[in-house]
């Protein structure tokens, strides 16, 4: 986690964003997976506010540009390679086998 966002402000985004990343749609409800990611950077005058952050998971924040235009064009274009073909398979396995998701 970004250690500058406050824990308040965190879970307003992650809230905001139906604790999914907005990158590759991961879901994690407990929050444990996802990071806020500052859009313009804290040292490029970006703020601490709900149109400057946004909610990505581990993997998608560690490759995330700091540079707002770069952000916006990382954004811009789909998933692809190892996470992506992870993810996708996670999710056939979810909708085939939703047994195997049941909480005991």
């Amino acid at each position: 986690m970004n250690k500058c966002i406050n824990w308040n402000l965190r879970e307003k985004i992650l809230e905001r964003d139906k604790f999914t990343c907005q990158k590759c749609k991961l879901g994690d409800e407990l929050g444990t997976k996802l990071e806020v990611h500052h859009i313009t950077p804290l040292y490029s005058d970006g703020k601490d506010d709900l149109d400057n952050l946004i909610t990505l998971c581990l993997d998608c924040h560690h490759y995330a540009p700091n540079n707002k235009e770069e952000f916006e064009e990382y954004m811009k274009d789909e998933m692809d390679g190892t996470l992506t073909t992870l993810v996708k398979a996670w999710s056939k396995v979810r909708r085939e086998h939703p047994e195997l998701f049941k909480e005991s």
